[in-house]
């Protein structure tokens, strides 16, 4: 087998119970995003060092703001 297609109609063949072995493996290789909010807690940034960096950007890009 070397085109999806070809998988797939194998995949097809199978036992109910080995397409389910095989989703369940694929799951795994899967990524499963964040369930609502950031994907990682946000970062512990005080307010006055958030607005130095955007200041510090600023000056070095002024062209970003319109």
């Amino acid at each position: 087998m070397s085109t999806v297609a070809e998988i797939e109609k194998a995949i097809g063949q199978l036992p109910p119970e080995q397409r389910a072995k095989i989703r369940r493996w694929m799951d795994t290789l899967t990524p499963q995003p964040a369930q609502g909010g950031w994907p990682v807690p946000p970062p512990n940034v005080e307010r006055v060092e958030l607005e130095r960096i955007e200041a510090e950007i600023e000056a070095e890009f002024p062209t970003l703001r319109g």
